[in-house]
């Protein structure tokens, strides 16, 4: 049983070494072009024309919120880092004061009204599964409290706003 296996070894080293030395043959030398740049064939595997690629590319910007023009300088994206929330709003081009304001508080009902369906279906849920307050989670008090301090802020905000 020993000798077979010895023997078995043997076969499977010898075909392993038989392979790698192939290989080795086939392989003799290795080279990569990463650091060279790329080729100068715009659209070479897009299988269409120019006019198409840019149609193609215009609207895919577009889905980002991004423009493309025909000046190429300007089609790079700026970068924002560093930058606040309220300085990316502030210095926002298209719209004015009043269409900023009205414009996020459009985008704050939207966003409390889906709040409010949540809520709404959870209540449900809670009510028509017997599920007192007294068996949630201690995580979920966590934040039913930090939920009721935010609305809190939210209509403090509200008052400054009015």
């Amino acid at each position: 049983m020993n000798n077979q296996r010895s023997k078995l070894k043997k076969i499977i080293r010898s075909l392993l070494e038989e392979i790698i030395s192939e290989e080795e043959k086939e392989l003799s030398e290795i080279n990569t072009t990463g650091n060279i740049e790329g080729y100068q064939t715009p659209h070479a595997f897009a299988g269409t024309d120019e006019d198409e690629h840019k149609k193609r590319i215009k609207d895919k910007a577009e889905v980002f919120d991004y423009k493309s023009t025909e000046n190429e300088k300007s089609n790079t994206v700026k970068l924002n880092e560093g930058r606040s929330l309220y300085h990316l709003f502030r210095d926002h081009p298209d719209l004015t004061p009043k269409q900023k304001i009205g414009v996020t508080m459009r985008q704050v009902n939207k966003n409390l009204t889906e709040v409010e369906k949540i809520l709404n279906v959870a209540s449900k849920f809670k009510t028509e599964n017997g599920v007192s307050s007294n068996s949630y989670w201690k995580t979920t008090r966590k934040y039913l409290l930090k939920l009721e301090e935010k609305i809190q802020k939210i209509n403090r905000k509200l008052k400054e706003l009015k």
